[in-house]
């Protein structure tokens, strides 16, 4: 095997503790050895080695059956495809029948996709006590071009892509981690937060077993938040993975939340403010942070910035969004103007585009959205990932907002998140979405949605307008109790627009 295959970076470290009794997983209070989980890895292994097919599904509940299923998988040389449970099944049979998948490994008994044509295969019978070892796991010798997970995020045509990411994709991931100045030890107790369905979740739990560290996770039903402040009360956890709106949601709550055992803190998903990370770092002055970023087409993270009590007070920023930084050592960035070509220059806004070791090979059968979303430059393919961001005079990389968040009023560009950027300031904190809706007119306006209880606007608004060309000024000022997440932590525009009828 490869000395940088999945095999040599994950599976190997992971089997090598198979009699270690160091706790792997804390789940909903129950807790699990590495031993233990390598029992549950050695009896699924059983189970999907006698299976015909390459690609799984996988009904991901937050259970160790789950995680051990996904290693044996990998094990046996075959992938995974994740099915939220929180998602209906029509769902779940779009995205299983899209890659022509006849298995279903769950660790819940009652779970029937009512398919007759799809087999569910239950894991319940996987015992983590008192089990005797068959020695019977056997290492699958295949490329590393072979898939390791399959996972489908939106479309813009209302169809589902299913990002193909390959065991040497996350390999490319691990290393390129390796490769930061992260000192993770086996005695790290690591925060996993993330559903199955969203591809953060897999340097959730991937990082932290490598090096033999500690994973907690949250209850599938559970609100993230209150569930997190628990764990670091209870466990004390030393490295946290989340998205910004997590720590958001926190903050009202910062002088109770017990975070001065927090070693290092990982966010990404969202655009990072200033105010925001600095209100969250007072409350211990010896964490550090790493803005990272990557889209899932490009495996998990491929850029980073860090923050530490040395520059907290002045991180880099651009209208108070901190900067996404640096490429992985495995992830070539670049930024290009509207005709593909590449802008070297600080301060010109184009799009960014990604290539390397950790892109994927395309999404699976969808010729549409493959040469839509791909192209070669220098022989090299890259990948479009409709961010809009520039430079800084040191080549750091600052992350302005979605092109998709991008709209014309009047025949102007409007950014929506330079405007809510601007209003975070101007508001000292208060958070807020901006969106556009189609007055009566049926001309462009926008509005902003603003969190917590009403107040007299009128000075802010003056201050934007101050500051703000008149038609970026929102007109319509909303205000709701708590912005709604969707299942992975992230702002839910969606909901917003259906509640407010915009």
């Amino acid at each position: 095997m490869k000395k940088d295959s999945l095999y040599s970076l994950f599976l190997l470290p992971v089997l090598g503790r198979k009699d270690s009794t160091d706790l792997a997983f804390c789940i909903n209070g129950e807790e699990f050895s590495y031993s233990q989980l390598y029992d549950a890895i050695e009896q699924i292994c059983s189970l999907v080695s006698r299976l015909d097919e390459d690609i799984i599904g996988l009904y991901a509940t937050d259970d160790i059956r789950t995680y051990a299923a996904i290693i044996a998988l990998w094990i046996s040389g075959k992938s995974y495809l994740p099915l939220n449970p929180s998602q209906p099944k029509e769902r779940h049979i779009e995205v299983i029948s899209s890659v022509h998948s006849h298995y279903i490994l769950s660790c819940d008994p009652s779970y029937d996709m009512g398919m007759k044509d799809v087999q569910a295969i239950y894991t319940t019978s996987v015992q983590t006590n008192s089990y005797s070892r068959q020695g019977n796991i056997h290492i699958a010798e295949v490329p590393e071009t072979t898939l390791a997970y399959i996972l489908f995020t939106s479309g813009s045509t209302g169809k589902p892509k299913g990002v193909q990411i390959s065991r040497g994709n996350v390999a490319a991931f691990i290393d390129s981690m390796n490769h930061t100045d992260l000192d993770i030890t086996a005695q790290d107790r690591c925060l996993q937060p993330f559903d199955f369905t969203f591809d953060i979740s897999v340097s959730g739990y991937v990082i932290p077993l490598i090096w033999g560290a500690s994973i907690y996770t949250i209850p599938t039903k559970a609100i993230k938040f209150t569930h997190i402040a628990m764990l670091l009360e209870k466990y004390h956890l030393t490295i946290l993975q989340m998205v910004p709106s997590m720590i958001r949601n926190l903050i009202p709550y910062l002088d109770e939340v017990e975070l001065g055992s927090i070693r290092y803190n990982i966010l990404a998903g969202e655009a990072l403010t200033s105010k925001l990370t600095q209100t969250w770092h007072s409350g211990n002055p010896e964490m550090i942070i790493y803005n990272m970023y990557g889209p899932t087409e490009n495996t998990v993270f491929c850029t980073y910035y860090k923050i530490d009590k040395s520059n907290i007070n002045k991180p880099i920023c651009s209208n108070d969004v901190i900067s996404i930084g640096k490429s992985f050592c495995n992830s070539r960035a670049i930024i290009v103007d509207e005709n593909d070509t590449v802008i070297e220059a600080a301060n010109i806004e184009g799009e960014l585009c990604l290539s390397g070791q950790q892109l994927t090979s395309g999404y699976w059968e969808n010729d549409y959205e493959n040469e839509r979303r791909f192209f070669y430059f220098e022989n090299t393919r890259f990948y479009r990932t409709g961010d809009l961001c520039h430079y800084d005079p040191e080549k750091n990389i600052m992350y302005v907002g979605r092109k998709d968040f991008q709209v014309k009023i009047n025949g102007f560009r409007v950014e929506l998140g330079e405007i809510e950027s601007r209003y975070n300031i101007i508001s000292k904190g208060k958070f807020a979405i901006v969106m556009p809706f189609v007055n009566e007119q049926d001309n462009t306006e926008l509005a902003i949605i603003i969190e917590g209880d009403e107040y007299d606007y009128k000075k802010d608004k003056q201050q934007l307008a101050d500051e703000l060309p008149a038609y970026e000024v929102p007109s319509k000022w909303l205000f709701i109790r708590n912005i709604p997440l969707n299942t992975n932590g992230k702002v839910d525009r969606k909901t917003i627009k259906q509640h407010f009828n915009l």
